[in-house]
């Protein structure tokens, strides 16, 4: 199925790099590719800075109110909270590229959902980086 997916996107890459530059047109999608491109940015800043900062080889990785920390595991495991969020602007955005031409709702719908999943996702990652090291 994935391969048939790559095949597919190889065969109208044309037409993809088409609507991906047809959507630099209109303001509102620059503003939404300028503040997800911003979250991304400072997600992975985030993420190295905790990289840089933990002196062993574990960190806290999740910490509730009720039982306190329930999840320790490598410094290395953070770099899945910002992945995550790239992967969700790159699917998003190729579905809104492909979408643009027959619904300007389903772009807005789209990528407000990937500016959410990385504002949320920035917010993960500033609570590891609180927990691990304002104690």
């Amino acid at each position: 199925m994935f391969t048939k997916l790559l095949g597919y996107f190889y065969l109208n890459k044309r037409k993809f790099t088409e609507y991906a530059f047809g959507l630099w047109d209109f303001f509102y999608i620059r503003m939404y590719l300028i503040i997800i491109v911003g979250l991304i940015l400072l997600n992975w800043l985030f993420v190295y800075v905790i990289n840089i900062k933990v002196s062993q080889d574990l960190v806290v990785l999740h910490y509730n109110v009720d039982f306190g920390v329930n999840l320790i595991g490598s410094v290395k495991r953070v770099y899945i909270i910002p992945l995550t969020g790239l992967i969700v602007f790159v699917i998003n955005f190729v579905l809104a590229s492909f979408a643009n031409k027959q619904d300007k709702f389903f772009t807005h719908l789209l990528l407000g959902a990937a500016t959410l999943v990385n504002l949320f996702l920035l917010m993960a990652v500033s609570s590891v980086y609180l927990i691990n090291f304002y104690r």
